[in-house]
């Protein structure tokens, strides 16, 4: 058995809008599978409270796009779903934007190595389209690699 999943992106000016640290509050960003239409699963990011308690803002911060390639991810069973990316992984993502000049930021899926049968996104920076180009060329990150984990965490 096997899941096919999309790789996602966005532009770097949709993800510098995300509040992060030190000049925003702390907030961790909850990655929610959303269907856009039958054939588009992708993801939408809706930042915490500061305090991390509290309701969500019912509309998302950032939807995520459809790249134009996609993954198989092997295993049975497969647990696909949200995400969670921690407050200081989004300053950490925003580094990065700026110091390698990257237009977009992917969102790549791949299998846990941690949380097995889970499904995991690595962060990566391109000039390149991903919409457009199926193999944009990435960036090496500057300030570390960001993966997102399986939510709600396995551990805090």
């Amino acid at each position: 058995m096997s899941v096919t999943l999309d790789r996602l992106y966005t532009d770097k000016n949709s993800f510098n809008n995300l509040p992060s640290p030190p000049t925003g509050p702390r907030k961790r960003v909850f990655f929610v599978l959303t269907y856009i239409d039958p054939n588009i699963k992708t993801l939408s990011g809706y930042p915490t409270n500061p305090s991390g308690s509290g309701p969500f803002d019912p509309n998302p911060a950032i939807v995520l796009q459809k790249g134009a390639d996609s993954l198989i991810i092997p295993g049975n069973p497969i647990y696909a779903g949200d995400v969670v990316m921690e407050a200081d992984d989004v300053a950490k993502v925003k580094e990065n934007i700026a110091s390698t000049g990257a237009s977009f930021v992917t969102f790549t899926p791949q299998a846990s190595n941690t949380y097995l049968d889970h499904v995991e996104y690595i962060i990566g920076y391109t000039k390149v389209d991903p919409g457009v180009n199926a193999n944009p060329a990435l960036i090496p990150p500057l300030a570390g690699t960001v993966t997102l984990n399986p939510s709600p965490p396995k551990s805090l």
